[in-house]
């Protein structure tokens, strides 16, 4: 299974929001520069975990973003769940294969995906970033602006 970037960079908008100061409100730019990711992907991600409940944003000359809810509130399953348009592994139907109707691949890849998923709703965000001093070294973020993640 692979996820696609836009769930790959959700993840680490999140895990950015994640180590920031609880009051501090971040930029789409500051995520966008950090990743080296595309501003308007940025954006597009934004509006998504906004819409979802993940991120909170602020309007305004002095708005920006930050989690919409606690680190550890928030599952990984969920989230890939959310961001992913299609978690269908095999598109049997699609490519009109000649197959269709007496493989089993489809549904073994099913099974898989579900072991996959159930592997991730066994994380929380603040599980991935049990480590926020180390995080916020390599994000080049000031360990003393840390937030206690919980």
């Amino acid at each position: 299974m692979q996820l696609t970037r836009f769930t790959d960079y959700a993840l680490r908008t999140l895990t950015f929001l994640a180590v920031q100061p609880e009051d501090r409100l971040s930029t789409i730019t500051e995520v966008a520069d950090t990743f080296a990711i595309s501003r308007n992907h940025v954006v597009k991600i934004v509006h998504q975990l906004g819409l979802k409940g993940y991120i909170e944003t602020v309007r305004g000359k002095h708005g920006g973003i930050r989690l919409g809810r606690s680190a550890v509130s928030i599952n990984l399953r969920d989230v890939v769940v959310d961001m992913e348009n299609i978690l269908c592994p095999a598109y049997c139907k699609s490519d009109n294969c000649r197959l269709a109707g007496g493989c089993r691949v489809q549904g073994i890849l099913r099974k898989a995906m579900n072991a996959f998923l159930d592997v991730l709703g066994e994380y929380t965000l603040a599980d991935a970033v049990r480590d926020p001093a180390r995080l916020c070294h390599l994000l080049g973020l000031e360990p003393d602006e840390l937030l206690a993640v919980g």
